[in-house]
C-alpha cells in the first residue's frame, strides 16, 4: 500500500505528520491484511481489511477515527470489533461503515445533524452508533449524507441550505434521514461539498439538487443557482454508469464503454482540460489513447488508473495530491511517478490525499516511458 497528498494530521498511515507527501510512499502494512476498501476524510483515512474490520488514523477532532485519540498510523477501532463490514464512506469530519445486513454505523460530528441522530440526544461528537437505516450505498459530503436502501430509495440528513438535501425549500436541515421525493429507482449517489446527483440505471437518468454556483448540476448557475428538489437531466446517455463521483464543485461519470464525463467547476483543473467550462460536459482523454480501469475523485483532484498499470492525475496539487511537483494546478493528466513493476489493484482518494494499494506479483505492463505523451 502506498500513500501520498496532505499529511498535517498523519492520514497518511505513515507514522508521521506533514504539509504533504510529494511522492506515492510505502506505507506499512505488517498488521494489515486482505485489504477491501480504504475511505478518505477531509483529514482522516477509513481502512477496511479481511474479515470486515475496521482500521482508521489521522484527524480525530470529532472522533470521526472511532476512537479518543489522533493516530498516525492504523489503529484498530476495537469498539466496532466483532462486526462485519462491507462498506465505509467518510465525510469532512465524520464516518460511517454498513454491516453485512446493511444496517448503518455512523460516528463523528453531528453537528449539522449529518449523522441522522437528534441533536437534542446527541452531543456535536459521537461515539459509533448503530442506526435502523437500511444502507445499501452511502455517500457523505461536506455535511450532509445520502443513503441508497434496498428498495432504490434515497434518504438523507445534515445541512440542506443550499438544497442538497433534496427536501424542498421548507427543509433547510436534517438530524434523522428523510426520504427525497420525486426520485426513481436510484442505483448510483454522490454527495458533493454542497450538492448531491444520482443515477437511475433503469432510466438512463441524472438526477441533480443543491447548489449550482459552479454549474455542478448541468443547469444555468445564473438562471439556476440553487434546486432544492431533485431535477431530471437528460445528458443523451444510453449506456451503463460504472460510477458517479464528486468533488466538492465538479461531477464525473465513468461509463460502461469507458468514456468520461466531467463537468462543474475548473479553477484548479479538476476538469482534465484548460479550457475553463462551466455548465457543459467535458469528454476527458488519458494520454495515448489509453483506457480507464479504475478512477476516483477527492475535493478538487482526480486520480485514475489505466488498464496498462499506469497512474494518471490531475487538478488541485497544492499538497501534492496529484503525486507531481508541476505547479499547484494540473490542467491535463499527468503521470504519477511511481515504479511500473508495481502492480496497482486498487485506488483510493479524499479531500487532498490519496492510496493505492498493490499486488506483491509484478505488473504485466507493456508500456515503456516512451509511450508517454
Amino acid at each position: 500500500m502506498w500513500s501520498w497528498g496532505a499529511n498535517s494530521h498523519g492520514q497518511l498511515g505513515l507514522d508521521s505528520t506533514s504539509e504533504q507527501i510529494d511522492k506515492p510512499t510505502e506505507v506499512s502494512t505488517e498488521h494489515l491484511s486482505d485489504i477491501q476498501q480504504i475511505a478518505c476524510g477531509g483529514g482522516h483515512t477509513l481502512l477496511l481489511a479481511e474479515n470486515g474490520k475496521l482500521f482508521s488514523c489521522g484527524w480525530n477532532s470529532r472522533r470521526q477515527l472511532g476512537y479518543e485519540q489522533e493516530v498516525y498510523t492504523f489503529k484498530r477501532v476495537w469498539g466496532l470489533s466483532g462486526i462485519h463490514f462491507l462498506n465505509i464512506a467518510c465525510g469532512w469530519d465524520f464516518s460511517c461503515g454498513v454491516t453485512d445486513d446493511k444496517f448503518l454505523f455512523v460516528w463523528g460530528s453531528n453537528s449539522y445533524g449529518q449523522l441522522g441522530l437528534p441533536k437534542n440526544e446527541f452531543p456535536d461528537e459521537v461515539k459509533p452508533v448503530r442506526l435502523q437505516v437500511n444502507a445499501c450505498s452511502v455517500s457523505m459530503g461536506l455535511r450532509h449524507t445520502a443513503i441508497i436502501n434496498s428498495k432504490g430509495e434515497v434518504w438523507t440528513t445534515g445541512c440542506g441550505r443550499h438544497g442538497q438535501l433534496g427536501l424542498g425549500h421548507d427543509v433547510l436541515k436534517a438530524d434523522r434521514f428523510q426520504r427525497v421525493p420525486k426520485l426513481s429507482v436510484i442505483s448510483h449517489i454522490a454527495c458533493g461539498q454542497n450538492h448531491t446527483v444520482g443515477w437511475s440505471s433503469e432510466e438512463k437518468a441524472l438526477y441533480v439538487w443543491g447548489d449550482n454556483k459552479h454549474g455542478q448540476l448541468l443547469l444555468s448557475s445564473e438562471k439556476y443557482k440553487r434546486i432544492y428538489k431533485p431535477e431530471k437531466i437528460d445528458i443523451d446517455v444510453k449506456r451503463d454508469v460504472k460510477k458517479v463521483l464528486s468533488g466538492w464543485t465538479n461531477v464525473l461519470l465513468w461509463l460502461q464503454d469507458g468514456s468520461l464525463l466531467t463537468w462543474g467547476r475548473n479553477n484548479y483543473g479538476q476538469l482534465g482540460t484548460d479550457a475553463l467550462f462551466t455548465g457543459k460536459i467535458i469528454h476527458i482523454n488519458l494520454p495515448g489513447g489509453r483506457q480507464v480501469k479504475d478512477i476516483v475523485l477527492g475535493s478538487e483532484h482526480t486520480v485514475c488508473l489505466a488498464t496498462d498499470n499506469t497512474l494518471w492525475a490531475w487538478g488541485w496539487n497544492e499538497h501534492g495530491n496529484t503525486g507531481t511537483s508541476l505547479g499547484d494546478c494540473i490542467f491535463q493528466p499527468v503521470r504519477v511517478p511511481i515504479d511500473s513493476k508495481i502492480k496497482i489493484s486498487q485506488i483510493y482518494a479524499g479531500s487532498a490525499h490519496n492510496f493505492i494499494v498493490t499486488d506483491k506479483s509484478p505488473a504485466d505492463n507493456t508500456y515503456t516511458p516512451e509511450d508517454i505523451d
